[in-house]
């Protein structure tokens, strides 16, 4: 089987800062539009999809010129772009892009997605079959295989093989109004992807429910430990089938619809 050439190669040793924000802005676009390509992009920036490819990958450099080019495309100043790049050469790499890699694990769906597929029986390590089989572009598959690889979540074996390695990764210390807005966006796509399944996949491949009832808010913090046991104890029974063949994402909502919940809401957040 040929795999593609970023799964069967060593993770890119470019971490310039300049490629990250081109991988952001790109996958920021496909969240957008679903059906963007690396090709919409690299029009949009003048410059032909083979060699964006290769720099949104590390396989190709990005050299000054080149970053101006792209920059002023996006919008950025001159000046900005020399900041930047001045600012690249003074800081702590390896910290600034865990933060800003594990930001972006916790808020797209796809990179526990890939996590979990490692696991079904029919799984490929191929960018076109993770990408047909998630619904997003090889591009987008390629950034986050490379970032899964970088924070220590994924190793992919001399032979090819794919290992999870999630269990056993070290805790990253991220700002925490960075994780909250991360987990905040991830939550908005599981909805926006629940409702979508609840238009377009069959009843018997799903479950959709929903409950309306009466509570005090001193309960809220037991029945949120509820509800976390509940997860866990659903995901444990999935597991004990070793062979499993889909990823599916179990999403749990708890929240007020009483105009007197409202008010208080919005007194807290005036505090």
């Amino acid at each position: 089987m040929r795999l593609c050439i970023l799964c069967t190669m060593e993770m890119s040793k470019d971490k310039s800062e300049f490629r990250m924000l081109l991988q952001k802005e790109f996958v920021e676009r496909c969240r957008k539009n679903s059906s963007y390509s690396l090709r919409a992009f690299a029009r949009s920036l003048g410059v032909e999809a083979s060699p964006l490819s290769a720099m949104l990958r590390g396989k190709r450099p990005i050299t000054k010129k080149m970053r101006e080019r792209l920059g002023l495309a996006l919008g950025m100043k001159l000046e900005e772009l020399n900041e930047r790049a001045s600012h690249q050469r003074r800081k702590n790499d390896g910290y600034q892009q865990i933060t800003l890699d594990t930001y972006a694990i916790i808020s797209d769906w796809y990179h526990y997605a890939i996590l979990e597929l490692i696991r079904a029986v029919d799984f490929k390590p191929d960018c076109k079959y993770l990408a047909k089989t998630l619904g997003i572009s090889q591009t987008e598959v390629r950034i986050a295989v490379e970032r899964l690889q970088r924070v220590g979540l994924l190793k992919i074996k001399p032979d090819g093989s794919w290992v999870d390695t999630s269990k056993n990764a070290r805790a990253t210390n991220i700002n925490g109004n960075l994780t909250s807005k991360a987990a905040r966006n991830l939550q908005r796509q599981v909805l926006e992807m629940s409702i979508r399944a609840l238009e377009e996949v069959p009843v018997d491949l799903r479950s959709h429910t929903s409950m309306t009832m009466a509570v005090n808010p001193e309960d809220l913090d037991e029945a949120r430990e509820i509800i976390k046991n509940f997860r866990r104890d659903l995901c444990n029974f999935f597991e004990r089938n070793k062979k499993p063949t889909r990823v599916y994402h179990l999403g749990v909502s708890l929240y007020p619809v009483t105009a007197n919940s409202n008010k208080e809401i919005k007194m807290r957040r005036m505090k």
